[in-house]
């Protein structure tokens, strides 16, 4: 979820994640005996494979959308719709409408859950084919949800969860599109695992109030563990709200009492528009970088100047927005649910910065396979 500082998302905090099994020779050893040159190199080859052009991967079998969706009404209530990140995939999300054949109806709001409550009374009292939660808890609206499954609408959750984690059974969801926020995560690790020649030593910034950043954080904590056990990591938690006041501060003061700090790993790169003032206030400018994730333009931007930021994951925003309406979709045509939309992630380096465009754009940088693989899966 690409994040902005006036969105508060007061989330149930999920457990962390469990460390993924290793495979292979390497990973067979244990961290505590693994070398830090064999821990380098497993870092470095995830980040190989992570680096390239994504691939379309199917997530399930074809279906006939247009047959499925024909006087159908898919309604989105977002997390808030003067994000851009909302505004891009439901911008998306309307093109796909107009080719297949139904009709889309975004709810404006400002980003609270009473909106998001009306949102849902509204698209029930409209009779609508199907209500799409994109990007809030819908937790947090349980009655609402609940009076939508009552009222016999099916609701979808996408982009609210990691893909390791389950929205609860009593909210009795049709569907959900998880995202690999775990897999970002240990890409960060893995970077900076191998950016510092195993000699990492920083400062994890998580959003404790969003469903996903348990996940996120639980898996930067075990990639670390098994590809650099050495190496020191501190966690701090700032909710989303307290961004603006409270991340320059908290960074500034790391910088001070730890003068081997040398990297800040936000794990929504919104907040890098607060650690890098933090970060050239302190005059640490090229002793202290940034990783992190969600690919965001003006963080690619800094990227691109080779300033701060060395590596952001990237994700390809209109790729989300077909793969959420290809759930929608399969709930609409009485399909199973797929379990994985598959969604890929891109990682960003000096390398590579470029294809995302000069000065970056959104989604441009992942290739463009998913379109008329989403299409030929749709039988459109």
């Amino acid at each position: 979820m690409r994040l902005k500082s006036r969105l508060i998302a007061v989330a149930v905090v999920f457990g962390l994640i469990t460390s993924l099994a290793a495979t292979g020779a390497l990973a067979a050893k244990t961290p505590a005996t693994r070398s830090k040159a064999s821990g380098i190199a497993l870092a470095r080859q995830a980040l190989r494979a992570a680096t390239a052009v994504p691939k379309f991967v199917a997530p399930g079998p074809p279906f006939n959308a247009r047959a499925a969706m024909k006087g159908k009404t898919i309604f989105n209530v977002s997390i808030g719709t003067q994000d851009e990140f909302i505004q891009v995939i439901e911008g998306v999300e309307q093109q796909i409408a107009k080719k297949v054949g139904f009709n889309f109806v975004s709810w404006a709001n400002t980003g609270t859950p009473e909106q998001w409550s009306r949102g849902v009374q509204t698209a029930i009292n409209e009779h609508a084919s199907l209500i799409d939660l994109l990007g809030l808890n819908p937790e947090q609206i349980a009655p609402a949800v609940a009076a939508a499954v009552k009222a016999g609408i099916p609701v979808v959750s996408t982009d609210a969860y990691d893909l390791s984690q389950k929205p609860p059974a009593s909210l009795h969801l049709s569907a959900y599109v998880g995202i690999p926020y775990a897999k970002a995560g240990r890409l960060m690790a893995d970077w900076t695992t191998v950016a510092t020649g195993g000699k990492a030593n920083a400062l994890v910034i998580g959003s404790p109030e969003v469903v996903a950043s348990a996940a996120q954080v639980g898996a930067i904590r075990s990639e670390f563990a098994r590809v650099c056990p050495g190496c020191k990591v501190d966690y701090t938690g700032i909710t989303i709200a307290n961004w603006a006041s409270q991340i320059e501060p908290t960074v500034e003061g790391a910088i001070r009492s730890n003068p081997s700090l040398n990297y800040v790993l936000p794990i929504y790169d919104s907040a890098s528009q607060f650690v890098i003032p933090a970060i050239t206030t302190e005059g640490a400018t090229g002793r202290v970088h940034i990783a992190t994730y969600d690919g965001t333009p003006f963080v690619l931007k800094d990227l691109e100047s080779k300033t701060v930021v060395t590596m952001d994951v990237g994700q390809d925003l209109a790729w989300l927005a077909y793969a959420f309406i290809d759930q929608d979709m399969r709930v609409l045509a009485k399909q199973p649910p797929v379990t994985n939309e598959n969604l890929p992630l891109r990682v960003f380096t000096s390398a590579n910065v470029k294809d995302t465009g000069v000065p970056p754009r959104n989604s441009t940088g992942y290739g463009k396979a998913y379109i008329p693989g989403y299409y030929k899966l749709w039988k459109v």
